[in-house]
């Protein structure tokens, strides 16, 4: 081979190599993502083979592709809580406030954590017997907030991880107001919030948690706007459910109300970690939901707000009736909570209402 030729063919090898290395550090197109994941892990005294239904859930936590957030409820036990830290610490930073107090939540993240708070419900139960045996083991309902940020993406999130009562809706009801309470003080960032919420999709509480929480429901945009009618994450066919018929109780909420603009959408969803029909992992399935954060701050109309103001008083009116037939003194700071959030919208002025018209 001449010599021309030789630089003639190594200039193409190298031009070859360039092109591959200008197509390998290329920008994606595509806008971030990240994905998280919820899951009961049902793990308290009385629930058979927690240890071996948890090395098949951190197992499948560990396995590709995994998701940067994982929620985890009642998650109860010294036990158990060690025995997830120990499977799953090499992958994720761990949040786990269910080590100080019996709350059952804990939060995992492949993210940079900036900062937590954990808060317990100012009402925890109505006085039944269940409740009795969780006030004798000092078990409660709480939320566990983690304020994180991804690598690749120029923003943070909050990240609320809660479980709410099993089965009073006005104690689930107050439970929403002390989220919502929190919420208005902690705008700046979108937030994402997830968890066992014991209350069905056509239940008062999903829609008054996602009209004054200015919430979408992940799951049901990802399904293109509405649950199949054989949708649940309870089911019958589960050996060690407890109910007699399907159920939603788990769901994955989102808030664009924020500083940053740009707009979180829901892209993928899906219920897993169901086991196998013999071998469930839990009474309940997970529930999975990819993210990406769009580059633009998204519209609503004027008219969209005041349509979603009218269903807002509808909903709150009927919110208050509810808390109005409970006899206890704690539930009516309550319900002159709802009455004022009321007063709020019809007035258009207030730290609420200002909240309300910034959904997106």
């Amino acid at each position: 081979m001449t010599l021309s030729k030789m630089l003639t063919l190594g200039l193409l090898v190298l031009g070859a190599q360039s092109a591959r290395a200008e197509m390998y550090f290329s920008a994606d197109p595509n806008p971030p993502r990240f994905c998280l994941q919820n899951f009961n892990a049902y793990g308290p005294i009385y629930a058979s083979k927690v240890e071996e239904r948890t090395e098949r859930m951190t197992g499948f936590l560990q396995s590709i592709p995994k998701c940067d957030v994982v929620h985890l409820q009642e998650v109860w036990n010294e036990g158990h809580i060690q025995q997830i830290e120990n499977n799953l610490n090499r992958q994720y930073e761990i949040s786990a406030p269910n080590k100080k107090s019996r709350i059952g939540l804990m939060s995992l993240f492949m993210a940079d954590v900036k900062g937590s708070q954990t808060e317990d419900f100012q009402v925890n139960n109505e006085g039944g017997v269940l409740d009795s045996v969780r006030v004798a083991f000092n078990v409660k309902k709480a939320y566990h907030v983690v304020r994180a940020g991804f690598f690749g993406i120029d923003e943070d999130f909050f990240f609320l991880n809660t479980h709410l009562h099993p089965t009073s809706p006005a104690v689930r009801l107050t439970q929403i107001l002390d989220i919502l309470r929190w919420r208005l003080k902690h705008q700046n960032e979108k937030l994402v919030l997830s968890g066992d919420f014991n209350a069905d999709i056509d239940s008062v509480e999903r829609k008054f948690l996602m009209l004054t929480l200015g919430a979408h429901d992940s799951m049901e945009e990802s399904l293109g706007g509405a649950y199949p009618k054989s949708f649940c994450t309870y089911c019958t066919g589960n050996p060690l459910g407890w109910m007699l018929s399907d159920h939603t109780f788990d769901y994955i909420f989102f808030s664009n109300v924020g500083n940053s603009g740009t707009t979180l959408k829901a892209l993928e969803g899906e219920v897993n970690m169901r086991g196998t029909p013999r071998k469930p992992w839990s009474d309940h399935f997970g529930v999975r939901v990819k993210f990406s954060v769009e580059p633009t701050t998204s519209v609503v109309e004027a008219s969209d707000i005041e349509r979603r103001r009218t269903e807002t008083l509808e909903t709150l009116a009927v919110a208050s009736y509810i808390l109005q037939q409970e006899d206890a003194k704690e539930f009516e700071g309550y319900a002159q909570m709802i009455n004022e959030l009321s007063t709020q919208l019809k007035n258009r002025q207030g730290t609420f209402n200002t909240y309300f018209e910034k959904y997106r």
